[in-house]
């Protein structure tokens, strides 16, 4: 089916959003990434890495009163995050800054979030075209095509301050890769959840919280299976 570009309303735990059909849409590793996400009351500045039409930001909100800043680096996927926070009223809690993260010193502090969640691209790119997307946009979102895993990573623990948090959700078939990354930049990994398309499949998705100069110290918590 042609991607025209149309605008498509819909909604989400009574949150209004809109997509469009030539961008990468939320998906259910958003959702979960939420859910896995543990925000507590002392955090008070959260990042969203790769914010899409921020749909991260817009869950959060509903578990979290702390400031929440999205960084998108397309321009169409940045004005369409800004309508949505628009159209839900949360213009005051919610900031999105068109741009790219690898220029973090443009935007912001070393040390300044208290948490950092992120849903990057999960596959990695090898200068090969045939494997990415017709659509920039969709290649940028689904593929390393402009950052690296271990770029978010590294990037991260500069942005995070001592004992902050990041979460993300990734494919399992990367566990090993993004562990030896976590730890070589300080990241703690505390948490990993696997989820399971069936009880009986091996996990294609994580979920993973580390703490930046935590204790060793890892929960694998029960799987999540979703469906029967």
């Amino acid at each position: 089916m042609k991607k025209t570009g149309e605008e498509v309303l819909g909604s989400i735990n009574k949150l209004k959003i809109i997509q469009r059909n030539d961008h990468q849409n939320y998906t259910l590793d958003s959702r979960l990434l939420s859910d896995f996400c543990r925000i507590n009351r002392h955090v008070k500045k959260i990042l969203d890495i790769g914010t899409g039409n921020a749909i991260l930001p817009l869950l959060l909100s509903q578990k979290s009163k702390a400031e929440i800043t999205g960084i998108e680096i397309l321009k169409i996927s940045a004005e369409l995050a800004v309508k949505n926070i628009e159209l839900n009223n949360l213009s005051d809690r919610i900031k999105i800054i068109e741009g790219d993260i690898r220029k973090w010193a443009d935007y912001f502090r070393p040390a300044e979030f208290d948490q950092i969640i992120t849903n990057p691209p999960f596959f990695k790119y090898d200068g090969n075209d045939d494997q990415i997307n017709d659509l920039e946009q969709l290649s940028v979102a689904r593929h390393e095509y402009n950052i690296k895993l271990e770029e978010i990573i590294q990037i991260s623990s500069v942005l995070l301050k001592n004992r902050a948090y990041f979460t993300m959700v990734h494919r399992s078939e990367r566990l090993a890769e993004i562990l030896e990354l976590l730890v070589k930049y300080g990241l703690e990994p505390k948490r990993i959840r696997f989820c399971h398309t069936k009880k009986d499949a091996p996990a294609k998705i994580l979920l993973i919280e580390a703490v930046k100069g935590a204790k060793k110290s890892l929960v694998i918590e029960s799987p999540l299976i979703l469906s029967d």
